[in-house]
C-alpha cells in the first residue's frame, strides 16, 4: 500500500514531515501541495481518515477563526483541502503519533492494478446438500502498486 515506505512503490523520500508529533498545522498541507510539479495538479486527491479530517477542520488561524472556510471548501459535497478533493477512507492510518503516516496526496492515475487471472467462481452444490444450501468460492489474483513515485506524497508525523 501507499502507507508503507518501499523503494518499489513510494519511497520515504516522498514523505513530508509535520512540525510536531501529535498535531498538524495548516502550513504542512500547503507544503505538500507545492511538493508536486504542476503537471500533477489536475488529478491530485487527498486520501485521509475521517478522524484526521475532523482534526484538520478544527484548525484555527492566529485570530482564533477556523480555517475550514478558507483552507477546506466543499464543491458539490466533496470536501477540498488546499484546492484538491478529499477522499475519506477508513483504511487510512488515523493515529497522530510520532513517525506515523496520516495522509497522502496522490495522482491515482499513476497507481496501476493488474489482474493475473480472471475471476473464477466455484459452485459447491454437493457439500451443503444435507442442509439444502449451496456454497460458493470466488478466486481472483490481483495486485496494485504506484508506478511513478513523483505522483505520491505522504504526510508523516514528526
Amino acid at each position: 500500500g501507499i502507507f508503507v515506505a518501499s523503494d518499489d512503490g513510494v519511497p520515504s523520500g516522498q514523505d513530508v514531515t509535520a512540525a510536531n508529533a501529535t498535531s498538524v498545522e495548516a502550513d504542512v498541507f500547503i507544503k505538500m501541495k507545492y511538493e508536486f510539479k504542476q503537471q500533477y495538479w489536475p488529478r491530485l486527491r487527498w486520501t485521509i481518515h475521517r478522524d484526521t479530517v475532523e482534526e484538520i477542520a478544527k484548525l484555527k488561524d492566529g485570530e482564533g477563526r477556523y480555517i475550514w472556510d478558507d483552507g477546506i471548501n466543499t464543491n458539490n459535497g466533496i470536501p477540498r483541502l488546499v484546492g484538491f478533493p478529499v477522499d475519506m477512507s477508513e483504511y487510512c492510518p488515523s493515529t497522530m503519533t510520532s513517525a506515523l503516516y496520516i495522509a497522502a496526496l496522490c495522482d491515482w492515475s499513476r497507481y496501476w492494478i493488474a489482474d493475473a487471472l480472471s475471476m473464477e467462481v466455484q459452485v459447491l452444490t454437493e457439500l451443503y446438500a444435507e442442509t439444502n444450501q449451496i456454497g460458493y468460492i470466488g478466486r481472483l489474483e490481483c495486485d496494485g502498486m504506484p508506478v511513478h513515485k513523483e505522483a505520491f506524497h505522504r504526510l508523516k508525523m514528526a
